[in-house]
């Protein structure tokens, strides 16, 4: 019970981060801007499990974009950073070395500027989406090194490595005692 609630609070606490750090904590660019929040949801891969880690960031980076203004960013981010944040968490939650955390970041902040991409391409057209595309390669090559070394930083401190172990979702295992009990009532014959 007490890791369901360690779950929910850093949870909680990922996600008013990744908001705070996305709205108040920015640049602006020709379109949009560029924010801190993208430390937060390196993070959060790092710290919570893969799928508590997408819906944090997908959440808390939406919830920027309301606070900001970007009312029409936020079904785009929604996917955008939920996505890259399952990716992250795919390649580094478990195992954390730095080949997994450069390959699994690149790929996670390739897929994020595609998704926005693709939407400033939808919504503004292709000669604006193009132009502001260098500009959404800032984000991920600040943020994505800075929350990396953060992240390694804290994969060295022993209770760090105990709360992940703690909050891990498994799977949940049949009893043993169970698996006997149901063992010896097969090999019992009906009178």
């Amino acid at each position: 019970m007490r890791s369901k609630v360690k779950i929910v609070s850093l949870a909680a606490l990922f996600t008013a981060l990744i908001m705070v750090a996305t709205a108040y904590v920015k640049m602006p660019i020709a379109v949009g801007y560029v924010h801190a929040g993208d430390v937060f949801i390196v993070l959060g891969a790092f710290m919570l499990p893969v799928p508590v880690a997408a819906g944090v960031a997908a959440l808390g980076s939406m919830l920027a974009d309301l606070l900001s203004g970007y009312v029409m960013y936020m079904p785009v981010t929604f996917v955008a950073k939920g996505v890259m944040s399952l990716i992250f968490s795919l390649f580094f939650y478990k195992k954390f070395n730095l080949l997994r955390v450069v390959v699994g970041t690149a790929i996670g902040s390739v897929v994020m500027v595609a998704a926005y991409f693709a939407f400033e391409s939808f919504y503004y057209g292709l000669p604006v989406a193009t132009a502001n595309l260098p500009a959404q390669f800032i984000q991920p090559a600040i943020a994505v090194p800075v929350g990396s070394l953060i992240s390694y930083a804290l994969s060295k401190i022993g209770y760090i490595n105990n709360l992940k172990t703690e909050i891990a979702l498994k799977k949940p295992k049949k009893n043993s005692s169970d698996a006997n009990e149901n063992a010896q009532n097969s090999t019992k014959k009906e009178p």
